[in-house]
């Protein structure tokens, strides 16, 4: 018995190996070197020069990072919560079963399952300044847009892309939630006359909070985390319009050669998103519901 004990034992951390050593390689260790990497002074050659805190001192000071930083909490602020209604929109019109209601979800998630990158080059061609979008705007009688070489409309179409790619992948997570919710409620809540609007408020939004935490957790990441749609379609541009402090971390390190100062950022970054998180787990009580 004991001997069967043991090989359960060591047949679970076998599966769990695996996944183990993944974390530690591709996640635990590169975190702890940036935190090392944030005290010197490197440009990727050479000897790396021990500067303690300097580089976290220098980032409040340069008022690239400080803009940045502002930028990317106004992107974070517009896509957590456009993306969540926009999730749930999508995902209370296909949360129930009819005909054809499998085409409309597939539509709704395709753009989940493209690759960024081919997407942002699409998205890039529409809103150039004789594309897709301005030709729609001048058919209707307004006049063109400058879209990404604008520094009040840059952030708008990398925010709409964003949008684009994540509100079908949010959408199904809802309706998973959504659909966990037992019949039982909505039918008390219309023996006591609630309308639909009241339905959702007091059975729909309370019983979903759960599946709201987990939504809005991972969206916070994703927007701090942005990179991929600004690399492609403005390049951090016009004059950083679009410089978020991820980007700006990345051109810190591969365009100026400054890897200890684009590691401080990184870790900045790090730890307002944990900051966040526990704030957001605490407003939430964790996604429990009461």
């Amino acid at each position: 018995m004991r001997f069967r004990t043991w090989a359960d034992r060591a047949t679970g951390y076998l599966f769990v190996l695996p996944d183990l050593l993944g974390l530690v390689v591709f996640v635990i260790a590169p975190a702890v070197l940036g935190l090392i990497l944030s005290l010197f002074d490197w440009s990727g050659l050479g000897p790396m020069t021990f500067v303690g805190l300097s580089n976290y001192k220098t980032m409040f000071e340069d008022p690239i990072f400080l803009r940045s930083l502002g930028i990317t909490f106004r992107y974070v602020a517009v896509f957590v919560g456009g993306n969540f209604v926009l999730a749930m929109a999508l995902a209370l019109l296909v949360q129930h079963q009819g005909r054809g209601i499998g085409f409309y979800r597939a539509v709704f998630f395709a753009p989940a399952s493209i690759s960024l990158v081919v997407v942002g080059f699409v998205w890039k061609f529409m809103f150039q300044p004789n594309g897709l979008i301005n030709g729609l705007i001048k058919t209707l009688g307004f006049p063109g847009q400058p879209f990404l070489g604008s520094m009040s409309q840059a952030l708008g179409v990398v925010l709409s892309l964003s949008f684009y790619l994540s509100a079908g992948y949010f959408m199904v997570i809802l309706i998973a939630g959504l659909n966990d919710i037992p019949e039982q409620y909505y039918h008390a809540a219309m023996v006591d006359g609630a309308t639909k609007l009241q339905q959702f408020w007091h059975v729909t939004l309370p019983l979903l909070k759960p599946t709201s935490f987990f939504v809005l957790v991972m969206s916070i990441l994703q927007g701090f985390q942005v990179f991929d749609q600004i690399y492609v379609l403005t390049g951090g541009g016009p004059f950083y319009a679009t410089t978020t402090t991820v980007f700006y971390a990345f051109q810190s390190a591969f365009r100026y050669y400054q890897f200890g100062y684009a590691s401080a950022i990184t870790v900045v970054i790090f730890a307002i998103q944990v900051a966040l998180s526990v704030v957001l787990f605490r407003l939430l009580k964790g996604g429990r519901v009461a």
